[in-house]
């Protein structure tokens, strides 16, 4: 098998945009095929040849990427043409909306009015007036009513879409979504106005894209075909969330180009034939062949069965060690073992790398609702950008220590140096003290105490407070953010390099829906539903053990998405990530049902599948 099998899908792509009229198109791009390559090439071709054009015309390319990673590694790789408008969808529609502040008035008032409508006549159906909850919604109907009269008065809404939007006339991603969707959905000439600005408008991982939104783009294709097309790549086996479009490829006109890249460049052959298994009854075009050069690899699933006092963390170094054998590559043990282990929760992550007391809290903050796990609150980011770089750089060279404090420490302040050497010296013994308590793994509060007793650094309001305060002080009316930080202070600061470590991807650990895109030499997919319990995905109910809920037969006999559907797309996504070798660690109550099941739908071999014994 040639390695340039899908050479001519490019060629497809660079017709659909360049030849006149334009031409839509779905691409088909399944895990390791290359698919951002081709986006990259096409973007090129498109700079090269109109870009001169479009830019007299005031008109760009628009791009939307699922992630900020995303947006930033193809914005790099294009040298930052001005024809491109890279984004991800939040930032792109509010840039398309922002301008239209009273229909987002109209429909964010109406959205808060609908809510407090149904709230009214779900209280006028209760019949406990006295029990908890009627009271509870008695609260949040009067919390609507007066955002409602505030909404009233914002004279312009704003929009973050890497902060925590935290002011009183800001909007949440969500409601951006809504909002834009139902605009653009409503008005024409607001499609007319996309349609001539971005007559180009290509969409990655377009399967996940909310579909809300995919409908508003078709609905400006439709009616603006002679002057909008719309690019899309995306993969249905790999939609891990409920909200992207269901069955799209069902919907695309036929008069779309619909060209197919069928060569996985990642994955060596065996797990590329179990990739193929999984995905053939979720997208009739599951099938993917290996590179030539491809090896073959190695796929193992280990079965352990549930008991009380289990040790998870040594039995999976205990499978490390076994897959270490079984393919004689070393990167697979040691304390640096190479290899990246995925866990459905993120909780199942922060307890097996011991952060999990300070990320519990604070992923509850509703301020963090979309920063928590992007790395991005910047009262985390003080210590992972300011305190611990400083401690960090001051146990080596102390050079990145001295930038910092010059950037950030009121002590070496311009306006407040008066006599610069002893400042420096003052500046200099305050962080050799930090740097001691952190390197001593001393609590938060105590580094916190420090810094703000000797003026090293100017401590954000809510941790300065949090400081101060103890659990005792506070109540359950207490602000979220602050009642968090506050549970956290007593903790090791170490726990926030863990956790900045695993949002940042450099642990060993990571999510299952968050490494889509992602490839690793060595996975470990961790399969625990008794440790996850989550309702959105069952690998239980996929292996055969667990009973489908009425919902999911309901939803079967409606032809509607179940959880099974929903888990086995996760399933193909993290078994795609592997590049050399897989092994999957499912935890059970029924190991023989597990197995049974596992070689029944021909996913595993019965000499690849090892039960490990109490």
């Amino acid at each position: 098998m040639e390695n340039n099998i899908d050479s001519q899908v490019d060629e497809i792509l660079e017709k659909c945009v360049l030849s006149t009229p334009r031409k839509s198109f779905f691409l088909f791009a399944g895990a390791g095929s290359g698919k951002t390559h081709s986006l990259v090439i096409l973007l090129k071709k498109i700079r090269d040849s109109i870009g001169r054009s479009f830019l007299l015309q005031g008109k760009k390319v628009a791009v939307i990427t699922y992630t900020n990673a995303a947006t930033d590694e193809i914005t790099n790789r294009l040298d930052y043409s001005p024809i491109f408008h890279i984004s991800t969808i939040h930032s792109f529609v509010w840039d398309v909306i922002k301008h239209y502040q009273e229909d987002i008035k109209r429909l964010y008032c109406a959205y808060i009015q609908k809510d407090i409508t149904d709230l009214e006549q779900k209280l006028d159906r209760m019949k406990n007036k006295a029990s908890k909850t009627y009271l509870s919604n008695i609260d949040k109907l009067q919390s609507l009513k007066e955002r409602l009269e505030k909404s009233q008065k914002i004279k312009r809404f704003i929009y973050s879409p890497t902060g925590s939007n935290s002011e009183y006339n800001a909007l949440k991603h969500a409601e951006v979504i809504k909002i834009s969707a139902q605009m653009i959905m409503d008005c024409k000439l607001l499609q007319q106005i996309i349609a001539q600005s971005y007559p180009i408008l290509l969409i990655d991982e377009s399967q996940d894209t909310k579909k809300e939104l995919i409908d508003a783009f078709f609905n400006i294709q439709k009616n603006f075909d002679k002057i909008f097309i719309l690019g899309l790549v995306g993969d249905q086996k790999q939609r891990i969330y409920s909200d992207g479009k269901e069955n799209m490829t069902s919907i695309i006109p036929e008069d779309w180009e619909k060209p197919i890249k069928r060569m996985n460049f990642r994955c060596s052959k065996r797990i590329i034939r179990l990739a193929n298994t999984i995905g053939k009854d979720i997208d009739e075009h599951a099938e993917q062949e290996p590179r030539e050069d491809s090896n073959e690899g190695l796929v193992r699933l280990f079965i352990i069965p549930l008991y009380d006092g289990i040790k998870k963390d040594e039995l999976e170094l205990i499978v490390k060690k076994r897959m270490g054998d079984l393919t004689k590559d070393k990167n697979w043990t040691g304390k640096d073992s190479e290899v990246k282990s995925l866990t459905l929760e993120h909780m199942m992550a922060a307890r097996r790398l011991g952060f999990d007391r300070f990320f519990a809290p604070l992923s509850n903050v509703s301020k963090y609702q979309m920063t928590f796990l992007q790395g991005t609150v910047s009262e985390i980011e003080f210590f992972t950008k300011v305190v611990l770089p400083i401690s960090d750089s001051i146990t080596k060279d102390g050079r990145n220590a001295l930038e910092i404090l010059k950037k950030y420490s009121p002590l070496l302040s311009r306006q407040n140096t008066i006599t610069p050497y002893e400042d420096y010296l003052k500046c200099r013994d305050a962080a050799l003290n930090v740097t001691k308590l952190i390197t001593q793994g001393e609590s938060i509060r105590k580094i916190v105490d420090e810094i703000i007793k000797s003026q090293l650094l100017v401590v954000p309001d809510t941790i300065q407070k949090a400081s101060q305060l103890n659990i005792s002080d506070l109540d359950a009316n207490s602000d979220d953010e602050l009642y968090a930080w506050v549970e956290v202070m007593e903790l090791s600061i170490e726990m926030i390099r863990c956790y900045d470590d695993y949002v940042q991807h450099r642990s060993t650990f990571d999510n299952h829906q968050g490494v889509k895109g992602l490839e690793f030499d060595r996975v470990m997919v961790i399969i625990d539903d008794s440790e996850s319990k989550g309702f959105l995905f069952s690998y239980d109910k996929l292996f055969g053990v667990k009973e489908l809920s009425e919902t999911d037969k309901k939803n079967m006999i409606d032809g509607k998405e179940t959880s099974v559907m929903r888990t086995q797309r996760l399933f193909y996504v993290t078994c795609t990530r592997a590049k050399d070798s897989l092994v999957v660690v499912m935890y059970t109550q029924n190991p023989d049902g597990v197995k049974s099941e596992a070689i029944r739908k021909g996913w595993f071999e019965d000499d690849e599948i090892i039960v490990i014994t109490k």
